[in-house]
């Protein structure tokens, strides 16, 4: 059975990357079984920052007790990387970027000699499909003025694609913010169409890993 590694990262229950991770969810649970998903909620259960026990344990075997709990902790994140055969990440843009909960996991999950390779031609992830629902206040795509503030979907596809070797699919719902209310009458049209572009587009990509094969293992 194919397994599911579905991360939240939203401070929003209501929010817009959480809806988008919700209808990818009806259609892997609905193949799958919701007992094939690992499911961190980043909002309600943070990953703590790294902190300086976290950095020794990244590079050498833990010492003390709060550094032996570290490394269980990042036991754990890693676990369930190498345990998924796929990944879902849903995330929205806080100031241009990721949430710091989001890059709190990362740190925290990113070993090497684990999930990161001392060699970078032998990935321990890579070909896996991880797919990534991105809600953005604004508009920063290709041709934008604002292009150039995104730090939040390059970053990530430099992470999971490039580093880990994962096959991305990144998936974006623009001008949320307009569609709230926060726009002009054509901003929350615009909106309205991305949004519902978006949803057509996670249904899809959820059922094109219908028969995702098991590769993952602890």
């Amino acid at each position: 059975m194919a397994r599911l590694l579905h991360i939240d990262s939203s401070s929003s229950k209501d929010s817009v990357s959480r809806s988008l991770a919700a209808r990818y969810r009806e259609v892997w649970d609905k193949e799958h079984g919701a007992d094939s998903v690992t499911y961190r909620d980043l909002a309600a259960e943070p990953v703590p920052h790294l902190d300086p026990d976290a950095v020794v344990t990244l590079w050498a075997p833990p010492a003390t007790e709060a550094q032996r709990a570290t490394a269980a902790l990042q036991e754990r994140l890693v676990g369930e990387l190498l345990a998924a055969d796929a990944l879902l990440i849903s995330v929205p843009m806080y100031n241009w970027t990721i949430p710091s909960v989001l890059k709190a996991w990362l740190d925290q999950s990113l070993i090497l000699g684990r999930t990161l390779p001392y060699d970078p031609s032998s990935k321990p992830l890579g070909g896996r499909p991880a797919t990534v629902l991105v809600a953005c206040g604004g508009f920063y795509g290709e041709g934008s003025p604002d292009a150039g503030m995104d730090h939040c979907r390059p970053y990530l596809r430099t992470v999971l694609g490039q580093v880990l070797g994962y096959e991305v699919e990144m998936i974006t719902a623009w001008r949320t913010l307009a569609g709230a209310g926060a726009g002009s009458p054509e901003e929350a049209e615009l909106a309205g169409a991305s949004l519902r572009e978006a949803r057509e587009l996670v249904g899809v990509r959820a059922a094109a890993l219908r028969g995702a094969p098991a590769v993952g293992a602890v």
